[in-house]
């Protein structure tokens, strides 16, 4: 099987019949119900592509198996590796609904500040990697062209 093929079939794209609007419809009531279960309330991007099913079935698909109920990790692990990933990227509505979430799966205030620290630290360092090695680079270039 291709990747792309899998990434389909993962993200249950791949649909064996044309589904009717009263069906989609119900799918995305289900749907939207299953993520007020794990999260307590619908956060705004699985309510916005709600409107539109052919988008909003593929995207929870791939959310209910990343994010709802991932293979290899625990719900609380998952949750912190969402807050970590919430503060690299600096997405407050994100960290609303990860951080509440966490606690919800059992996590300690400590653990979520460690995944927090985490993340940004990870920023941090992104952003650093990036501007070092620029220096480094023209640095070395005005060297060995020996300007000052």
């Amino acid at each position: 099987m291709t990747l792309a093929n899998k990434a389909r079939q993962m993200a249950g794209t791949i649909r064996s019949r044309k589904s009717s609007k009263a069906d989609d419809e119900s799918e995305v009531a289900i749907r939207l119900k299953e993520t007020e279960e794990v999260f307590g309330k619908v956060p705004f991007v699985p309510r916005f592509l709600s409107e539109r099913p052919d988008i909003f079935i593929p995207y929870h698909d791939l959310s209910r198996k990343v994010m709802l109920k991932p293979e290899h990790l625990d719900h609380k692990t998952a949750e912190l590796a969402a807050v970590a990933a919430g503060s690299a990227i600096a997405s407050e509505h994100c960290l609303n609904v990860h951080i509440e979430a966490a606690f919800n799966a059992g996590a300690s205030k400590d653990e979520i500040l460690e995944a927090i620290l985490m993340g940004s630290f990870m920023s941090l360092t992104k952003s650093q990697s990036v501007a070092l090695r620029k220096l480094d680079d023209i640095s070395t270039q005005r060297s060995k062209l020996k300007v000052k």
